[in-house]
Formats: structure tokens, C-alpha cells, sequence
């Protein structure tokens, strides 16, 4: 099997490697399985490609993940597992990134080798035996949910391990495979529901930690979820979700909250009845058996193309089980887990999301037309707050528009949200620019590697990106630890409320501040329900 390089996080780690490649490997038992995993450091190991849930495939295809079936005798967990089915199109977006660098032949294009047998977890710990657990932080990826990988360079796990807390990171079925829904498949459900599967697969990974995460010093009583992006919406949609109860004890939501991100069962059906009739399948025995006999390379194709022509979303489902309601209304209305709540976004987060922007002329009629037909009366306060002269403002508006209508204002309507329910809420900002970036700003998915302290060779790095990190990596454990985001020489981060409106920036300098985008987030609260479409 063709694998992506693996990138160490320096020399010293190894150094480890190599010296722990002559001592017996570090072993656990998890699962029903012995693990053998590799020594990372003093103390510290990483397993790599640990199953979870058994293989999605087959008869497996589209329905709720099942139990994996122990393996007899020693298993190694030295490689990652396979990455779930996608396209190449994250890698076409790192390239764009590093375009704005210079730096685009440094980003690794090496093919993804992926399976829908691709149900694995990976675990980094410095606590091998130790007597007192460690908080554990469970990262859920990026990727619109229809890209991505637990085994991305961007989230090695080795310097958070470093700082005293276990990381998990895992995969989940992606596209047409983790969110199809269909009358078919709703049909043969003992609940009547169909889509949602990329998010049961979630929240077998959460109960596989609470089973065995102790074996790799890790404490099933402080577990922490994080995500970015389409990560970041999942496990927002499970803080929706009753069926996450008990799972999880601390959230972080970068870049991504309860707006406009799900979709009802019904027209979920809808757009999978449309791809089957695009499929040109014989459906006589059945729409699911028919779709099950199809390759996955096949479906990829099929539903890339649906699309990419707008007839097919991926998102999670509203179902009235997994997902009672829209998760903003949930929110809203104060029935969400009420957990402690870290959440915030970056200053431009549209620029690397071009391909997101309303696909509409770039002329100024037509941007006032979008602001009509999407946001009713609301529309004129909205032309004034992001005004356009001339059809060349338009571009440049619907990214300050959309960065902070899909980013900026939810997190902050997640968090008073929060507050509301009594759960300590914690917003923030990250500003940072990076060297020769300016054309981006703090770009979407800017943040990460300052939280996971990797380095990518296609990103600059300066000495104040250094020190930025690590103080986001000090915040990002302490409350993973507490609940609370503080440390000694830490800038304070105070809590969010409606009254106090502060949040923490987290740019060339850490300070608290107060008033984020306060005119825009204001009006858009009173919009956002439009977006939720009608109460179940």
C-alpha cells in the first residue's frame, strides 16, 4: 500500500525513533487487541492505525458503524490506516495556499492511497503506566466533509503529547459514503432514518476512547473534542445531538458553528433519489442493494459530479433521532450539551475559500440581488455594513461578508448560547498573518498547525509564530485539563457573555478584547433563523 511521507516533528523525535526501534515496542491492550506502536521520545509513543469500528463495506456500505471483531496475537499499530474514499481536492488546496508563498512545489502531492475500509483512530501519549491519567483531546478533521484524514501532517500529535494530554485522532466515512440518505436505506433502518453516517462513525470513535483510552494513560472522565472546519460542524452537530451524552466533557470548534449546516431527512432523500436516477442503475431490485454493488470509485465519480452541479450536500441530516432539529435552534433554545465551549474563527477566513462564495456575477446588481433574495429585510443593513461601488468591491465584500455571516457570528451566537445554559464559554479571534501572506490574511485553516505546533515545509514560520504557538497550545491543553483556558505568564482569556462581549485575539499580540464585529453579528442573530428553515 502507497503511503504519504511521514513528517517528524524534528530530530530529536528521530533520534527516538531509532533508539526505541532497539527496545521492545511500546504495547497495549485495547479493544481485545495487543497493540505494538513506536517509541516517539522518552515515554512517549504513538499507535497508529487502530480499528475502531468494523469495515464499512459491503453489505456495511450505509449503515451505522459496527463493532470490529479483535484480531488474534499481536497487531502492529506502527502505520496509519487507510484514508477514507475523496478526491485529490485537498491537495489541490493546499497548492492554492502555498501559490501565495511561493512555495507551491514543496507541498506533498503524493496520491492518497484510500479504502472504505478506513475506520481507524491514531493515539499519541507520554503517559505509557503512568499513575495518574491525562486529559484527553480527541481531534475530528477538516475537509467539507468530503476530504481529509486523521493522519495529515497538519495534526501529528507528538508536541500536544508533549504538553500532557493523550490525542486521538480519527477518520470517518466522507461524501456520498458518510452522508447519502435515500428512501431505500430509510426503509431498511430500524429507526426509519437514513444519512448521518460520517457522524455515528464520530460517535463510535468517542465510545471506543471511553472503553480504552485508560490503557494509554488517558483519563475517559476529561475528553475534550476538537475540530476544524467541517470537523468543527460535526462536533457542534453532536453537541446537538442526545445520542452524545456522557461521550465528551470540553468542546473546541475552530472555524465552523450551528449555522445553516444541516439539512431535513426528507430533502436529504430527495438529492440521493436524484443521484440514483443519475446513476442510470437498475433500481428493480432495490435502489441501496443496487448502489451497494456499485465500486466506490464509481460512486466518488457519480457524486463528485452531482455536486459540483449543485444537486448534492453534504451535511449532516436532520432526522429527528441522531439530530433532532437544525443545530442553531437547538442551540438556541438551550438544548445542547451544555459543556465547556471554546470557539472562535480567523480574520479572512474566505480568501482560501473562493469556491465557496455565492456563485453569482461579480457585478453590483447581482450582489444586491444575493443580499435580497437571501437575507429578506435584512438585506439594506447588510448592503451598508459590506457597501459596493463598483462591480470591482464585489469580491472583497463577499469575503468579509461570508467570512463573518458562515464564521465570525456563529461562534459568537454558539457561545452566548453556551452562556445562556450556564456552561463556560470562551470565544477568540486569530489574527496572525503569516510572512508573505498577506494576500490571504489569517486564511482559513491558518490556525492549526499553531495548535498542533507541526511545521509544514510549504508554510514561512517566524519567531513570532513560534511564541503564538506555543501559547495556543498552552491554552488549548490547560482547558482541555480544566475547562478552563489559562496559565501561568498566559495572557487572561476572559469568558463570554452577552454583557461583557469579550473574546481573546490571537494574533502578533495576545490581548483580551471586547465588541467582535459587534454591529454585523448584532443583525445577523436576527437573521439566522431564516437559514434554519421551518421547526420539526
Amino acid at each position: 500500500m502507497k503511503r504519504r511521507p511521514i513528517h517528524p516533528v524534528g530530530l530529536a523525535a528521530l533520534l527516538s525513533c531509532l533508539v526505541g526501534a532497539q527496545s521492545p515496542p511500546p504495547t497495549v491492550t485495547a479493544g481485545g487487541e495487543a497493540l505494538e506502536g513506536l517509541w516517539i521520545g522518552p515515554g512517549a509513543a504513538v499507535f497508529r492505525g487502530i480499528p475502531y469500528a468494523a469495515a464499512p463495506v459491503g453489505d456495511f456500505r450505509w449503515r451505522p458503524p459496527a463493532l470490529h471483531r479483535p484480531r488474534r496475537g499481536p497487531q502492529s499499530a506502527r502505520s496509519f490506516g487507510p484514508v477514507c474514499v475523496q478526491t485529490e481536492r485537498l491537495t489541490a488546496w493546499e497548492k492554492s495556499i502555498a501559490a501565495a508563498f511561493g512555495t507551491e512545489d514543496q507541498v506533498d502531492a503524493t496520491p492518497r492511497s484510500t479504502d472504505e475500509d478506513c475506520l481507524y483512530l491514531n493515539v499519541w501519549t507520554g503517559n505509557l503506566g503512568g499513575k495518574t491519567p491525562q486529559p484527553v483531546m480527541v481531534w475530528v478533521h477538516g475537509g467539507s466533509n468530503i476530504a481529509g484524514e486523521g493522519s495529515s501532517p497538519w495534526y501529528d500529535g507528538s508536541m500536544l503529547a508533549r504538553r500532557g494530554v493523550v490525542v486521538v485522532t480519527i477518520n470517518y466515512r466522507l461524501g456520498v459514503f458518510g452522508f447519502l440518505a435515500l428512501a431505500d436505506l430509510s426503509a431498511e433502518s430500524p429507526e426509519k432514518v437514513s444519512g448521518n453516517y460520517a457522524l455515528l462513525d464520530q460517535l463510535a470513535a468517542l465510545r471506543w476512547v471511553q472503553s480504552n483510552i485508560k490503557q494509554f494513560g488517558g483519563d475517559p472522565g476529561r475528553v475534550t473534542v476538537f475540530g476544524e472546519s467541517a470537523g468543527s460542524l460535526d462536533l457542534v452537530a453532536l453537541m446537538a445531538s442526545p445520542q452524545s451524552n456522557g461521550l465528551f466533557h470540553r468542546a473546541i470548534a475552530q472555524s465552523g458553528a450551528p449555522m445553516g449546516v444541516s439539512l431535513p431527512l426528507a430533502q436529504a432523500e430527495a438529492q440521493g433519489a436524484a443521484l440514483v436516477e443519475a446513476s442510470g442503475i437498475d433500481v428493480s431490485g432495490g435502489a441501496a442493494a443496487a448502489l451497494r454493488r456499485k465500486p466506490a470509485a464509481d460512486l466518488l465519480q457519480l457524486s463528485d459530479r452531482q455536486l459540483l452541479a449543485g444537486k448534492l450536500q453534504i451535511q449532516p441530516v436532520i432526522d429527528g433521532r441522531l439530530l433532532p432539529d437544525a443545530p442553531g435552534r437547538i442551540f438556541s433554545t438551550g438544548k445542547q450539551q451544555k459543556v465547556p465551549l471554546m470557539i472562535g474563527s480567523n480574520a479572512r477566513e474566505m480568501t482560501t475559500l473562493r469556491s465557496y462564495l455565492p456563485r453569482i456575477e461579480r457585478t453590483a446588481a447581482a450582489y444586491r440581488g444575493w443580499l435580497a433574495q437571501t437575507f429578506g429585510a435584512g438585506a439594506e443593513r447588510l448592503g451598508q455594513l459590506y457597501p459596493v461601488q463598483s462591480d470591482g468591491d464585489v469580491e472583497g465584500a463577499l469575503i468579509d461578508a461570508t467570512t463573518e455571516l458562515l464564521f465570525t457570528c456563529p461562534a459568537r451566537f454558539a457561545a452566548r448560547a453556551m452562556a445562556r445554559v450556564g456552561a463556560p464559554a470562551y470565544l477568540y479571534q486569530f489574527t496572525r498573518v503569516r510572512p508573505r501572506g498577506r494576500s490571504l490574511g489569517a486564511y482559513h485553516g491558518a490556525e492549526i498547525t499553531h495548535v498542533f505546533e507541526t511545521r509544514l515545509p510549504w508554510l514561512p514560520w517566524e519567531p513570532a509564530d513560534e511564541q503564538l504557538s506555543a501559547a495556543m497550545a498552552r491554552y488549548w491543553v490547560a482547558f482541555a485539563a480544566t475547562g478552563t483556558p489559562a496559565g501561568e505568564g498566559l495572557p487572561a482569556w476572559p469568558a463570554h457573555d452577552a454583557a461583557g462581549d469579550r473574546y481573546l485575539d490571537l494574533g502578533p499580540a495576545i490581548e483580551a478584547k471586547a465588541g467582535l464585529k459587534k454591529s454585523a453579528c448584532d443583525l445577523l442573530d436576527s437573521l439566522y433563523p431564516r437559514l434554519w428553515g421551518p421547526a420539526r
